[in-house]
């Protein structure tokens, strides 16, 4: 949009307000004592876009370079999360209002129903907690997961490979892995890789793998064509130190746990989704170690981006043909790429595997993703979809390029209100699972049939 006077000077203030640096929930300490209320006097705010530049290069780096948390961004609106002290700036008044008036109050409501719901599964044997329709029934801790993953390839060695270590996080705990797949050809059929937990507080992705998995295995019998055609490699919680972080300490916290090296405002973390080597450091992520998008010292300086680059380039995974990478919120089918406005060498192919995935979960579930490319939506550097589709990968399989997507869950822009978007109840993990299981069906069709071959 152009910018006129009224925005120029709305901008003009927004900046202002950007640079300043008061305390900020992603600025905490390590360890944050029981009974911490880091969103204490905080809002979400909805900012109108036809009042203001949203979508423009420079108000989207004020945004990445500020200690403004962003919750969502569509068409029509941004949601940001601001001290309530803040609203009552005359700029902030004009161009939005406040649609979460007590943030700590919606994540202290999240925590009380989650320590209930965890008093009701302990009075359950394990066996019972695995079944299903309880387990589904609701999120779960690091280690719980780990279990469930090691019981069901237990039940299903023929099906499913669990790996108990690829890597270790920054708190020295190990990020695991899965494959799936038949005994029919093994050792020649091709890949496709999945992972998610990127960001801490996005929790229904790890969810989700986990009923991409179930659903992959218990439909085998009856449905044996997926499985039999092709291997997944999953990583089903990346970022294991920031989701664990988000159950003790703080439930929307987005980064790692790694604290930053002689930062004067003692931040803590890096946005994993920023620190991959494919364009590092050439927009849409923040230097500043206090923001959101902070993309870390330097490219893959994290030990999680290493632990899954290292995985990924392992030796027995040269049939890889694609990648998705699961974040919420917002309904979102992401393809390449996210860093530079030229168009992809597939985009064509792209485009189509990735309307498929669209068309797929508006006839499972009549929910509607808008795909598109991801420097449509935002500028992105950094990115694990735009490593799966870059130069290093094409180095290291030369033949060929990945079917890379980056798909943000269920809720959409449009129907949450900023901080309840990553709080989604867990009656819709059971309905995202089964709309994303549809759709990796469909693309891993199509990756099948048209491999992206140079």
């Amino acid at each position: 949009m152009s910018m006129g006077p009224l925005a120029v000077a709305l901008l003009v203030a927004f900046c202002a307000l950007a640079r300043a640096r008061p305390a900020h929930p992603q600025q905490q300490a390590v360890l944050v004592p029981a009974g911490n209320a880091p969103y204490a006097g905080q809002v979400v705010v909805r900012l109108d876009c036809s009042l203001l530049p949203c979508h423009s290069r420079f108000f989207l780096e004020q945004l990445e370079t500020s200690v403004i948390s962003v919750m969502s961004i569509a068409s029509g609106h941004i949601d940001i999360l601001v001290n309530k002290a803040s609203y009552g700036r005359v700029w902030m008044r004009e161009t939005g209002y406040i649609i979460v008036d007590d943030v700590q109050a919606v994540v202290d409501q999240e925590m009380s129903r989650l320590a209930a719901s965890e008093q009701k599964l302990l009075s359950l044997s394990t066996e019972e907690q695995f079944a299903p329709d309880v387990w589904f029934s609701e999120y779960h801790r690091y280690d719980q997961i780990v279990a469930w993953f090691k019981d069901l390839a237990a039940k299903h060695p023929d099906l499913l490979t669990f790996i108990p270590s690829i890597g270790k996080t920054y708190l020295n705990k190990d990020i695991i892995a899965v494959k799936v797949g038949s005994s029919v050809n093994k050792r020649t059929k091709p890949q496709l890789w999945f992972h998610s937990g990127d960001h801490a507080r996005e929790w229904i992705g790890p969810a989700t793998v986990q009923y991409l998995v179930h659903s992959l295995i218990s439909d085998y019998s009856q449905d044996p064509t997926l499985l039999d055609s092709a291997e997944l490699i999953i990583v089903p919680l990346m970022n294991v130190d920031g989701y664990e972080h988000t159950w003790t300490g703080n439930r929307l916290w987005r980064k790692n746990r790694r604290p930053i090296k002689n930062d004067f405002f003692g931040s803590v973390g890096v946005d994993l989704n920023r620190n991959w080597p494919a364009h590092w450091g050439e927009g849409g992520s923040s230097n500043m170690p206090f923001s959101d998008t902070y993309m870390g010292p330097s490219a893959a300086s994290e030990p999680e981006v290493k632990a899954l680059i290292s995985f990924f380039k392992n030796d027995n995974h040269t049939r890889l043909i694609g990648a998705i990478d699961l974040h919420s919120f917002s309904q979102l089918v992401l393809r390449p790429y996210g860093w530079t406005q030229n168009p992809a060498p597939d985009e064509f192919h792209l485009k189509t595997a990735g309307d498929g995935i669209r068309d797929t979960i508006k006839k499972t579930s009549g929910k509607k993703y808008v795909s598109e490319r991801e420097i449509d939506l935002y500028k992105a550097s950094g990115t694990a979809s735009d490593w799966f589709y870059d130069e290093e990968v094409q180095e290291w399989l030369p033949d060929r390029r990945l079917y890379a997507f980056t798909i943000e869950l269920r809720p959409s822009a449009e129907e949450s209100n900023g901080a309840d978007g990553f709080i989604l109840p867990p009656t819709e993990i059971v309905p995202t699972g089964q709309e994303i299981y549809a759709a990796v069906k469909g693309y891993v069709s199509y990756a099948l049939k048209n491999p992206l071959l140079v």
